[in-house]
């Protein structure tokens, strides 16, 4: 056996075992994924996350209920379509601003003093939402 054909094989080898490890962690509890350090719960917005972070006491009952107000609302959806797109607008700004914005029509009729009350928006920002808009 040459040296390339084992070096092929233990990368062979190194391959499958990672994608059988990645398919069996995708299927793992969400506690058990946090535990493992395959997930963090820095920013939780699924409904599970939210719970789970609760029940760990990294959020409060006020931040928790807040939180899974936004997770569950369809217009959360509708909003953060709206403003995803905008250059520098990410998924953690565009649910800040579906927090603070009862509806699309709402974000619409917004000032940009109203959006720059919003975490992570600043006036150019602001500006780019109002204009996509």
């Amino acid at each position: 056996m040459t040296p390339e054909t084992l070096i092929g094989g233990f990368f062979g080898v190194v391959w499958v075992i990672v994608i059988v490890s990645s398919a069996i962690a995708d299927r793992l509890p969400l506690e058990t994924r946090v535990d493992l350090g395959l997930e963090d719960l820095d920013d939780p917005r699924t409904p599970e996350e939210i719970r789970l972070a609760y029940a760990r006491g990294q959020l409060t009952e006020a931040e928790m209920e807040r939180r899974l107000e936004v997770a569950v609302d369809p217009r959360t959806e509708t909003i953060r379509a709206a403003v995803e797109p905008v250059s520098g607008i990410g998924p953690e700004t565009a649910l800040n601003i579906a927090a603070e914005f009862d509806s699309e029509r709402d974000l619409q009729e917004a000032s940009r003093e109203d959006l720059e009350e919003v975490p992570n928006v600043g006036p150019k920002r602001a500006e780019a939402i109002l204009e996509r808009l």
